[in-house]
């Protein structure tokens, strides 16, 4: 499409309500709208896939790290899409390309929000659930760089049936470590023994954590990769042994009352032990996204990476998403295909 005489309807999904705790369905509106015109440097997209990321409820408070969605505004979103429409000299028509579409289905924004997707070829949910910033490259970098995972180290990882946590359990895997992944439910335990190859999993819904840490690692841990956050920390924590490295990573369990935190109680731990724990977001690694990209990539083509994918259909569904996110009703990376 080149015409901007027949510009598409777009549907974007809109914040009606600030959340009461977890976000709930109700708490959003479909709006739908012909979609603008791109002015100089913008760029029209059509929407193919959009993560459903954890870090989408923080932008629903007033204030927020991630800056805040105004009543009325479009919920954010990291995704794929094709370019319509260009008067960007930075991308053409036709381009496949990544970046903030946010929850719609047609999005026009400067070019400079995108980046072109060099392997146009795979499919857009492998993009943002293995190759994306939000998941693939937040694994690498935390488990990587931050908690300098190496052979031998015995690894915890909460939230492990996610998309970030399945990623962060086989690139432990792959530098030899001994991993045991948390998550809800049999069903996810099973598919973190069977399909994606940690060595333990822990239903922290009908299993007592503590016991099951000191079953599956009687000596202690060495890193523990943190995406849930209250509880769950404290109970690690008492679980580290010298040296030990905690990398808060996330904390889906408190994102919901911001003003009412439950943080560690247990941190004196760290000095016990003279280990550390240390916090980090993807950005703070952006100048090597193209490292990540491609080490990434190439474990993908190799078969070594793989994570199950949990999609609803239609922009519509957006909110029923979001709503699963913090209820534990998906495995694995949540998208929506648009």
């Amino acid at each position: 499409m080149s015409d901007i005489s027949n510009l598409p309807n777009s549907k974007k999904i809109v914040l009606k309500s600030r959340p009461d705790g977890d976000p709930k369905v109700g708490d959003f509106d479909v709006i739908e709208e012909t979609a603008k015109a791109p002015d100089d440097g913008e760029v029209l997209i059509e929407v193919q896939a959009l993560g459903v990321g954890a870090w989408i409820r923080t932008t629903l408070n007033e204030t927020a790290f991630h800056g805040s969605t105004p009543i009325g505004g479009t919920l954010p979103s990291m995704g794929i899409g094709k370019v319509l429409i260009s008067k960007s000299d930075k991308l053409k028509e036709g381009d496949i390309v990544s970046g903030p579409l946010s929850a719609q289905s047609f999005a026009t924004m400067s070019g400079t929000f995108f980046t072109k997707v060099v392997n146009p070829e795979i499919d857009p949910f492998t993009q943002i659930g293995v190759l994306g910033v939000s998941t693939g490259l937040t694994a690498y970098f935390g488990i990587y760089e931050v908690g300098q995972v190496k052979a031998g180290d015995i690894v915890l990882v909460s939230g492990a049936a996610g998309g970030v946590g399945m990623i962060a359990c086989q690139l432990a895997k792959l530098k030899g470590a001994k991993v045991i992944g948390i998550a809800g439910g049999k069903e996810k335990c099973e598919i973190l023994v069977n399909e994606i190859g940690v060595d333990a999993a822990i239903d922290y819904k009908n299993q007592d954590i503590d016991e099951q840490i000191k079953l599956y690692a009687k000596d202690g841990i060495d890193l523990f990769f943190d995406n849930v956050g209250g509880e769950i920390l404290d109970i690690a924590l008492d679980n580290i042994r010298d040296r030990a490295r905690v990398i808060i990573c996330g904390a889906i369990s408190q994102y919901s009352h911001h003003d009412d935190v439950d943080g560690p109680s247990l941190y004196l731990r760290l000095a016990e032990k003279y280990a550390k724990m240390e916090g980090f977001t993807v950005m703070h690694f952006k100048d090597r996204y193209e490292e990540a990209y491609k080490e990434l990539l190439d474990l993908y083509n190799q078969e070594k990476l793989k994570v199950p994918f949990h999609i609803e259909e239609g922009i519509e569904s957006f909110p029923l998403a979001l709503q699963k996110l913090f209820t534990g009703g998906n495995t694995g990376k949540l998208m929506v295909k648009i």
